[in-house]
């Protein structure tokens, strides 16, 4: 029996490496703005997540000034919620491309930082605690139908 479905975007962590290349230690001060609905369920966002990738940047010398997780980061009434230390210049943006573009678009005086990639629209199943990817975009059409666990950055199911 198929378990309660819900249907998200199914994201993948860019290399810390590729998000640190943008950024500038002398003079970016950073908030990083998190998504807690599909990315965390995929396993590349999250309160988690939010808290390992701000401490890492502190530890590496970055100035992280602050952090916000919204319920759901493509939703433009969200980022209200929230309120910008006026010292901000970058915000690095743990969410699909739909939050990050929204965060480009209502802050457009800030430097925005992508931190995962878009595989594609899927499912998940909550009680088999999976997600299948069923609609992959172009790139990733060779992982059509491929299921991945839940909660996982994109840890494949081999079958």
């Amino acid at each position: 029996m198929m378990g309660p479905e819900i249907n998200m975007m199914m994201t993948k962590s860019l290399d810390y490496k590729d998000i640190t290349s943008k950024l500038d230690k002398k003079n970016d001060v950073i908030t990083i703005i998190g998504c807690n609905d599909c990315i965390r369920i995929g396993g590349a966002g999250g309160p988690v997540k939010l808290k390992e990738l701000a401490m890492k940047l502190k530890a590496d010398g970055y100035n992280v000034k602050e952090g916000f997780l919204l319920p759901i980061a493509c939703m433009e009434p969200y980022l209200f919620t929230i309120t910008l230390s006026h010292e901000v210049n970058t915000a690095i943006v743990l969410s699909c491309s739909a939050g990050w573009s929204n965060v480009k678009r209502n802050y457009p005086h800030l430097k925005v930082i992508q931190t995962v990639e878009d595989l594609g629209l899927m499912p998940g199943d909550a009680d088999r605690g999976t997600l299948k990817l069923n609609m992959p975009y172009k790139k990733y059409n060779a992982l059509k139908s491929c299921e991945f666990v839940m909660g996982s950055d994109g840890q494949k199911i081999e079958k």
